[in-house]
């Protein structure tokens, strides 16, 4: 599905955010990173900007069937 208003971040996201269901993703262009572990994502993180000159997308995916409550 293509969505004009989207980034090219947003719009990998949507394409693929099944694969990555209880992962954390980072996303720059259409490149993306994932690691199920919180501790790895400040090293990820880092190492995406030196690559990349910019700030990924970052999110966490939840498994299907997680609920999640917002008060």
């Amino acid at each position: 599905m293509k969505t004009s208003h989207l980034s090219s971040e947003q719009q990998t996201l949507l394409n693929n955010w099944e694969k990555y269901r209880g992962a954390i993703v980072m996303i720059v262009g259409s490149k993306i990173f994932a690691t199920k572990k919180a501790a790895k994502v400040p090293e990820l993180v880092k190492q995406i900007e030196e690559k990349f000159k910019r700030r990924p997308l970052i999110t966490f995916i939840p498994k299907e069937g997680t609920l999640i409550l917002i008060g």
